[in-house]
């Protein structure tokens, strides 16, 4: 791709259906790089968003797609992209990150990133190509699935809404290249704005790095990592679905609703899940199979079509159904079946009334999780941090995640997922440390365009490279990507910006929520496996905000 076209930002304007090409200065492009901190500086920069409960809403809320830089380099690591937006349900910002080709579909068509703004008059779709955007009527597909509808507009490169994002439910997520993303509502902010779909048409994809030696040594030492170990060549072929099978070991997995940590059902999930004919995360399959008391790889598949069908998250429906299983037996919730042992099939149908708003219980459970609380009562079975549902890992086996979860901040970290709960009292700070790590690096990756599922750290040393040169590999990447030099400190800045304005925003938006978690992590230690633990949140907080303080007297970068 040419250079001049690296840094070219594509408006879409979805009120008059029009497009703008707007070109980044080299000052610019080098404090943004790409990805997370390109697309939270673009919200803020294109937002005019007076409130959710204003009519205009829909029109003032932007939505950003930024892949990063390396996406199109041909790196034996999986590429990544976001999509930024705010989520209508949370009120707070929203980043999904995604893994597949997409990214390059948008660089392909000669963009660094796209901003839809305002809201289209009918349901429509944008179609987009190097010369800009063009528009078209999509109101045949009102209320169709994603997989329909791609078969329908066969494009290579396609994000697609299903109907749960048409209804504006508070659980929607996106279709993108077959891949479900983003947590629960933030599909909808697509369905309010009009939009049905918006394919990518590409000149070109891929292009030739401009240091062919230095691209084939960072392949050749990924390859090499990769044979040494036989969880790493797992990872490359299935993704991180691999890690089921260190649940038991280690005890992380959230079964039926979080009332056990192990289940001898787990192991026939280990080497099965990751055969599914669509992609699916460990955090999805979990959450469609042991978290709702399922463990036949056939019904967490028959489940993850579904959802990716309506455009459902499944964390969100999970965490959803999780409650309403024991609140239904507790007579809260008369309108729903008996979920005791619930088959495939019910479950479907309540996808379908949570998707579409009819159906069992009229669409009652289609309403956000902390509302139905509020309505219907069973809070002690609702695991929820502020208005975001936990995803369905048991955070007594994983304090470092236990308290990024609390924060609000989604990241998993990986080194405790196979290397188990390191917690004894006294190395709280040593967790916070391991957080942070995961944190900023997570982030980096972001900035840069690689998967996280790059960095997980394995038993036997990580998939792309291990902690002390974590930030030295991405520096390389970013560096290939961008033909100049990228300092391991700016990669280090660059993770950090993107924290920082989003945390920023979140603050301007009035939607910082005091960190917590729910009850149960944090005084019942023993939930059927061996070692009881409990979540240090206290002493964990008090740790992570000295590492905050400590960071803050540096003295700032270009970056930011």
């Amino acid at each position: 791709m040419h250079e001049q076209s690296r840094r070219t930002i594509l408006v879409v304007h979805l009120d008059t259906e029009q497009s703008e090409q707007i070109m980044l200065t080299e000052v610019q492009a080098h404090r943004t790089l790409s990805g997370r901190l390109l697309a939270l500086n673009l919200w803020q920069h294109y937002k005019d968003d007076p409130g959710l409960e204003s009519a205009a809403y829909e029109a003032g809320n932007p939505v950003v797609i930024a892949p990063g830089v390396a996406s199109e380099l041909g790196l034996n690591t999986p590429p990544s992209y976001v999509v930024v937006t705010r989520n209508p349900t949370t009120g707070a910002m929203a980043t999904a990150v995604g893994s597949s080709s997409f990214g390059r579909g948008v660089l392909g068509c000669g963009y660094l990133a796209v901003v839809l703004v305002g809201r289209m008059r009918r349901l429509g779709a944008v179609l987009i190509d190097e010369a800009g955007a063009t528009f078209t009527s999509a109101e045949s597909y009102h209320n169709r699935g994603t997989t329909a509808v791609r078969r329908a507009v066969e494009q290579p490169h396609l994000m697609v809404t299903g109907p749960a994002a048409e209804q504006y439910s508070p659980y929607a997520s996106l279709s993108v290249n077959g891949e479900n993303i983003g947590e629960g509502g933030m599909g909808s902010v697509l369905g309010r704005k009009n939009v049905k779909y918006i394919a990518f048409s590409p000149a070109q994809e891929g292009r030739e790095c401009g240091d062919i030696k230095g691209l084939s040594r960072y392949n050749r030492r990924v390859e090499r990592c990769i044979k040494r170990s036989s969880g790493a060549r797992a990872i490359s072929r299935y993704g991180d679905v691999a890690l089921i099978r260190w649940a038991n070991t280690h005890g992380w997995a959230a079964i039926e609703g979080w009332t056990h940590r192990i289940d001898g059902r787990l192991w026939a999930l280990t080497d099965k899940v990751g055969l599914l004919d669509q992609p699916i995360t460990l955090a999805q399959a979990l959450a469609l199979g042991p978290n709702l008391g399922l463990f036949e790889v056939d019904a967490i598949g028959r489940l993850a079509r579904r959802c990716l069908d309506n455009g459902l998250d499944p964390t969100a429906v999970s965490a959803l159904l999780a409650w309403a299983r024991p609140s239904r037996q507790e007579g809260l919730l008369p309108f729903l079946p008996d979920l005791r042992h619930p088959d495939v099939a019910t479950i479907e149908r309540l996808l379908d009334s949570i998707a579409y708003k009819r159906g069992i219980g009229g669409g009652e459970l289609a309403q956000p999780l902390d509302e139905l609380v509020r309505l219907y009562g069973g809070a002690q079975h609702a695991y929820l941090v502020g208005k975001r549902p936990i995803p369905a890992f048991d955070l007594r086996a994983l304090p470092a995640t236990a308290l990024l979860t609390a924060l609000g901040d989604g990241t998993i970290v990986s080194s405790e997922l196979t290397g188990g709960n390191r917690h004894r009292r006294g190395n709280e700070r040593g967790l916070a440390r391991r957080a942070r790590f995961a944190q900023v690096l997570s982030s980096s990756a972001a900035c840069v365009g690689v998967h996280p599922n790059a960095l997980i750290d394995l038993t036997r040393g990580p998939l792309l490279f291990g902690k002390r040169r974590a930030f030295l590999q991405l520096a390389r990447v970013a560096s290939l990507a961008e033909g100049r030099t990228v300092s391991i400190s700016q990669i280090i800045d660059y993770g950090r910006s993107a924290l920082e304005l989003e945390e920023a925003i979140n603050e301007h938006l009035g939607a910082t929520v005091a960190p917590h978690l729910p009850e149960r992590p944090l005084i019942d230690g023993k939930s059927h496996y061996p070692k009881s633990q409990v979540v240090p949140l206290a002493r964990l907080l008090d740790a992570y905000r000295l590492i905050r303080a400590t960071e803050k007297q540096q003295e700032p970068s270009e970056t930011r």
